[in-house]
């Protein structure tokens, strides 16, 4: 066959063809229409790619099921409702492989309704869906905050026999912690415990991120230490999401102590800077300017390109010369860089003496973004710019500070 054929045929062509090929019942001929549409240099449709699984399906499942996995699947398409009702209705008799394709495709298209309608109908024939088909449900209840749904559907699989793993518990566990129920989430870390099945330090990682948003940081500190005994090695994740917690929740002491427990460790920070940034936020957050900037210079010798810009930043602000702090700022985030709390507070401070409020405002919002409450004295800057240009309203609707 040549390699490039005319002008593009229209689709219903293709579709008639393989309606054609099907009442001869050339079933493997079916499949390779796909092939005849490559031919033409255009990729075929969802359409023609139903039109194929209703002849396979009639003829035989398991091919209709190895076609959607491979060729549909395998090339990222999505089905749609026809695409699923035809697997299921056209099966006598499906079995565990039918409902887990079936699941996991309404899943991807977070169509929760009918992934849950399928789940009932695998249950009432008797199947477990696998682990992988489950976790995905489980995960879709957790993301929008069904997480006493998800409870009940690992419940029921665990009461006919079926197993989920780690992977399923932490996702629970995260969206208990999500929804500020983190100490139901501990409980599921002993539950899961008890069951067997042996929790990993990412489910211990998510119940100390629950407990530091929850502000429960001796709590955090417990889940911390428990690690250690359960044999559960601390890393990168654990560190950084410890000492961000201790030090925005106004413990930087403890802060600086799990920081320098993470620099003992094998791998450290592998260079990144958060963990630092957190620290002089802390600092900050508890208006130990000084403070953060000596630890500021100390971490120079680990992050020399981004610790001179922030110096620069400074002294540009201390000259005057904030226009030129500013652009050294662009240049740094631009370049993917984060800036630290002290930063973004000389910065503040710097634009207001300007009389750029506007600029200082949008760095307040950049400092929300990374979590960097300002405190009274940057929020006061804010404040007194606004009555400096007559904007009293705009200075009374500003939220206050606190330390």
């Amino acid at each position: 066959m040549p390699s490039s054929i005319g002008s593009t045929p229209d689709e219903d062509i293709f579709v008639t063809i393989v309606r054609g090929l099907g009442r001869a019942r050339m079933i493997r001929e079916v499949i390779k229409v796909l092939d005849l549409v490559s031919k033409f240099e255009r990729n075929p449709s969802l359409k023609l790619f139903n039109s194929i699984l209703d002849v396979l399906v009639k003829e035989d499942i398991d091919l209709a099921r190895e076609f959607y996995r491979k060729k549909m699947m395998g090339c990222g398409v999505r089905g749609d409702e026809y695409t699923f009702w035809s697997l299921m209705n056209e099966v006598a008799a499906p079995n565990e492989v039918t409902f887990n394709i079936l699941i996991s495709a309404y899943c991807r298209e977070e169509n929760l309704v009918q992934a849950l309608v399928m789940l009932e109908k695998s249950f009432g024939y008797g199947f477990v869906p696998d682990v992988v088909t489950l976790t995905k449900v489980i995960e879709i209840l957790s993301n929008v905050g069904r997480v006493s749904e998800a409870v009940e559907v690992l419940e029921r699989v665990e009461s006919k026999g079926g197993n989920v793993d780690v992977v399923a518990y932490n996702i629970l566990i995260k969206g208990f912690c999500r929804t500020g129920k983190t100490k139901i989430a501990f409980r599921y870390l002993k539950e899961m415990e008890n069951k067997g099945c042996l929790p990993n330090v990412d489910t211990y990682n998510a119940l100390i991120s629950g407990f530091c948003e929850a502000g429960m940081l001796d709590s955090a500190l417990d889940v911390f230490h428990e690690m250690k005994t359960a044999g559960i090695s601390w890393n990168f994740v654990t560190y950084d999401t410890l000492i961000g917690g201790l030090c925005s929740g106004g413990r930087t002491k403890d802060g600086f102590k799990i920081l320098e427990l993470m620099e003992e460790s094998k791998g450290g920070s592998g260079g990144r800077i958060s963990p630092y940034n957190s620290v002089v936020y802390g600092l900050y957050k508890e208006n130990r300017m000084d403070e953060a900037v000596e630890f500021l210079t100390k971490m120079g010798k680990m992050f020399p390109r981004a610790v001179d810009r922030s110096f620069r930043i400074l002294g540009f602000c201390e000259e005057g010369c904030v226009e030129n702090a500013k652009r050294v700022y662009d240049q740094m985030t631009g370049e993917g860089g984060v800036p630290s709390a002290i930063v973004y507070a000389y910065l503040i401070h710097g634009l207001c003496q300007k009389g750029f409020a506007k600029e200082a405002i949008e760095l307040t919002s950049e400092m929300f973004k990374l979590a960097y409450f300002p405190i009274a004295s940057t929020f006061n800057a804010l404040i007194n710019e606004f009555c400096s240009q007559g904007k009293v309203g705009s200075a009374i609707k500003f939220p206050g500070g606190h330390d």
